[in-house]
């Protein structure tokens, strides 16, 4: 035998730098351990943590606790109003999204909505959004994939007037100059996908997507054309006017009622602040909690508070008493109501 012969390819093959020193078997085990539940809750909870800890600094607690408790219970119930309002303005665009022979109950989509926004307050993956869709369906005997292309086309209006609302921020608010430049290209871009995507046939958009998107490392590219995929679906099935003029009516109002929280809370803490910077911290706040994160998006939610009150100038400790404040209206009645509405389904 020839000394010089080659030694056949080991089957723990590596890459390069620090991943190349693991066997491909370790990095898939860490990959898999990292997406259970279980340690998501843990990296979640830590990363909310994380940004209180630094939201907090040099914060004083005992001005904090003092803010909460001044803060006027009377715009504070004004505000928490707003919150139940909102949540039954989703309910009735839910409705208007369906075919009119296959529409369930008002009763039904409120029990699975409410259901979907508890398990995303306490779950760090939004889960919720599929969660409502296969209630709903099991309820009413409802195709699961009709519930799924009504929840696809609630989005597309969501993501059309935070895009509106990022545009209104950057005109009305008095924000640093990064901000608006930043918020400003956001609307535009978003409003220009849009348009192309109502426009141009489903096939020619959904393909440019696919054809590109493994150029984008670690599978980012391909989950990319799957949520734009599923979005066009959602868009394709509102080219009617009629629905799409009755749900952009009653999404104009959830946003509405949404930065209308905002803006009523600051009056509970006497913060003379623009509509716009209720606006603003709407459109922080939707982009901010909506990965995967903390549950109650704890922590993450009330850093991203803290940091948008700070554009305008308002101090921590105020800040993060707004912020705690805010949370709750925001936050427990989704945990309660949804609570409830899982009972009362068990019974039924």
């Amino acid at each position: 035998m020839s000394a010089d012969r080659a030694d056949p390819p080991s089957t723990d093959r590596t890459d390069g730098g620090v991943a190349g020193r693991l066997p491909r078997s370790m990095l898939g085990d860490v990959a898999r351990l990292i997406r259970s539940p279980g340690w998501q809750i843990v990296l979640g909870s830590a990363l909310g943590v994380a940004l209180l800890l630094l939201a907090a600094r040099d914060v004083d607690w005992g001005e904090v606790r003092s803010g909460v408790l001044q803060a006027d219970p009377r715009w504070v119930a004004v505000s928490l109003s707003t919150v139940l309002l909102t949540t039954a303005a989703k309910v009735a665009r839910w409705a208007g999204l369906f075919p009119a022979g296959a529409r369930p109950s008002l009763s039904a989509l409120a029990r699975a909505l409410l259901g979907g926004q508890l398990a995303n307050a306490v779950l760090p993956a939004r889960v919720g959004e599929v969660a409502r869709a296969y209630v709903v369906g099991a309820a009413e005997e409802i195709s699961n994939a009709t519930a799924l292309g009504t929840i696809a086309a609630e989005k597309a209006f969501d993501v059309l007037f935070l895009l509106l609302c990022a545009g209104v921020a950057a005109a009305l608010a008095p924000l640093p100059r990064w901000l608006d430049v930043g918020l400003a290209g956001m609307a535009a871009l978003g409003l220009l996908l849009v348009v192309l995507a109502l426009v141009s046939p489903e096939r020619t958009f959904g393909a440019w997507f696919r054809r590109w998107g493994h150029l984008v490392p670690w599978g980012i590219g391909e989950w990319l054309a799957g949520v734009v995929q599923r979005g066009l679906a959602g868009l394709v099935s509102l080219r009617r006017p009629r629905m799409a003029l009755t749900a952009c009516s009653w999404s104009a109002l959830i946003w509405a009622l949404a930065a209308g929280t905002n803006y009523l809370l600051f009056r509970a803490f006497d913060l003379r602040l623009p509509a716009g910077a209720a606006v603003f911290l709407l459109v922080l706040l939707h982009v901010g909690v909506a990965p995967p994160s903390s549950p109650g998006r704890l922590g993450v939610f009330h850093a991203l508070t803290v940091l948008g009150l700070e554009a305008f100038a308002v101090d921590r400790s105020t800040s993060l008493a707004y912020a705690t404040v805010l949370h709750a209206i925001v936050y427990l009645p989704q945990v309660l109501l949804g609570a409830g509405a899982l009972m009362l389904g068990r019974r039924r």
